[in-house]
């Protein structure tokens, strides 16, 4: 949890001292992102943009999650008015298990973790991802959905059932740099390929322009297992997205930059801080490097996509 003290602050320390003992290995983190509306800590601004900082050097791939958006998935598709932290939970680690399935079964075509990253991060900055994960649908529901492959596909690319919340998301201007689709259960590669292709002439999604291929996919012959207290309903077939999308942009600019600029403007709360042993300094620090980093993502849409920051540049 980026927005707490302790997954910002001592994740942050973890991470630092991984990097230094394990400089090859890939480091894949799933980071809950302050939600638009719910907000559990009044210095989430802070702690986010502190930890945000440290993400950008200390992991190679970060899946950025949000509670109201798992919130919204478990009361609308899976009938639950008030789902606990177990129920939001579940519906991670359904995620998580399918990045790591190729750990643990074999398949058809299999996606390792350091897979993710290659083909996932064109710049080393820009590594937060979007993901959605279908079908999510609750057992009531099951007897009469479609659960084609075409189907489900679809469903990870709608927004309403993205483990981020993106108010107005575009499937036009919302640009993908790249995007992991993995399967599980039943499905040929070829199947799989019509489907991307199918995805593609109904521009259900759109590519940066310096993009042409963009889709890495993951087959895997064995569905998610069955879990006791599971509201999802089982199915024989499902699939994973993870997009590096640049709406993710947007989790920065909006929840982050604009909260943390109207604290810090009146330096709020920043003494408890300094207290612990941090400099002013450091929030600087870090609110420049958020700013370049929004930067980063408008240049990738713009085509001028650079990794190098300038010390003279302004945002």
């Amino acid at each position: 949890a980026v927005g707490g003290g302790t997954g910002s602050g001592l994740g942050a320390l973890i991470l630092e001292r991984i990097a230094v003992d394990y400089r090859k290995k890939s480091k894949i983190g799933f980071e809950i992102y302050p939600a638009p509306n719910i907000s559990t800590c009044i210095v989430e601004p802070y702690n986010a943009m502190l930890s945000t900082h440290w993400l950008l050097d200390h992991t190679g791939v970060s899946v950025v999650l949000d509670n109201e958006a798992i919130y919204a998935i478990c009361q609308k598709q899976l009938d639950t008015d008030r789902p606990s932290y177990k129920e939001l939970n579940m519906v991670i680690a359904k995620v998580i298990s399918s990045m790591t399935a190729s750990l643990r079964f074999d398949g058809e075509l299999n996606v390792d973790l350091g897979e993710f990253q290659t083909n996932l991060v064109p710049f080393p900055r820009l590594h937060f991802m979007t993901t959605a994960l279908a079908p999510v649908i609750s057992k009531k529901k099951a007897g009469h959905e479609a659960q084609t492959v075409r189907e489900i596909t679809d469903h990870a690319f709608q927004p309403q059932n993205m483990l981020v919340k993106y108010a107005d998301f575009d499937p036009v201007e919302d640009k993908y740099m790249a995007i992991s689709i993995n399967y599980r259960g039943k499905i040929m590669s070829k199947e799989a390929n019509a489907t991307v292709q199918w995805l593609k002439q109904n521009n259900k999604i759109s590519f940066v322009e310096w993009c042409p291929t963009g889709f890495k996919i993951g087959l895997n012959a064995v569905p998610a297992a069955l879990v006791g207290g599971d509201l999802m309903a089982p199915a024989n077939q499902n699939v994973t997205m993870i997009g590096n999308n640049v709406a993710v942009s947007r989790v920065f600019t909006e929840r982050i930059n604009k909260k943390y600029d109207m604290m810090y403007g009146q330096r709020a709360f920043v003494h408890w801080y300094v207290g612990e042993g941090m400099e002013e300094g450091e929030f600087s620090e870090a609110r420049e490097d958020l700013g370049f980093l929004e930067k980063d993502y408008l240049d990738v849409v713009t085509e001028q996509a650079s990794d190098e920051v300038g010390g003279d540049e302004e945002f």
